[in-house]
Order: C-alpha cells, then structure tokens, then sequence
C-alpha cells in the first residue's frame, strides 16, 4: 500500500539523516529525549498541524471540502483514499 522506505538509521539516535555529523545526531537525540513525553507529542502534533496546513494551500483551488480531504489523503500517503480515484496530478 504505502511507499517502501529503507532503512538506515543511526542504531544510537534512531535517527537517519546522511547530511549531519554524527555527534550532532547524537547531540539532538539528547536534545529531544530530555524533553517532557507530553513536550514531544506537542511538538509532534504542531508538525503534522503545519504540514497539513502547507498541503492544503497547495491544493488546486475550489475543491470541495471533501475533496480536499481525498487530496490531502492522497498527498500524505501517496495514493487514493482506496475506492476513490485520484484527485491531484
């Protein structure tokens, strides 16, 4: 169903960015564990907020709403929202 991604992650950081120093993965990790759980949900949640909100802006307009939703499905996930057919190009 959804896009296969490989998996490279840092065992360490469970992070799998190719561009950054590894004492730098290793220094955010640190960073982002020494925050509250409730702190990182909160920040977890504000991120996809903003994506959704990026994703819809880019959305052709006059959708309906519900064709907005299928959009953003599709943009998110990569495919149809199953038993739709494809809203975006």
């Amino acid at each position: 169903m959804g896009k296969e991604t490989t998996t490279d992650r840092y065992a360490d950081t469970g992070y799998s960015v190719k561009d950054t120093p590894p004492e730098i993965n290793r220094w955010m990790f640190e960073r982002f564990m020494s925050l509250s759980c409730e702190q990182r949900l909160l920040m977890g949640l504000s991120m996809l907020a903003t994506t959704r909100q990026m994703i819809l802006d880019s959305l052709p307009p006059g959708l309906s709403p519900n064709e907005s939703k299928l959009a953003l499905f599709e943009r998110l996930y990569g495919y149809a929202f199953p038993g739709t057919l494809s809203i975006t190009p």
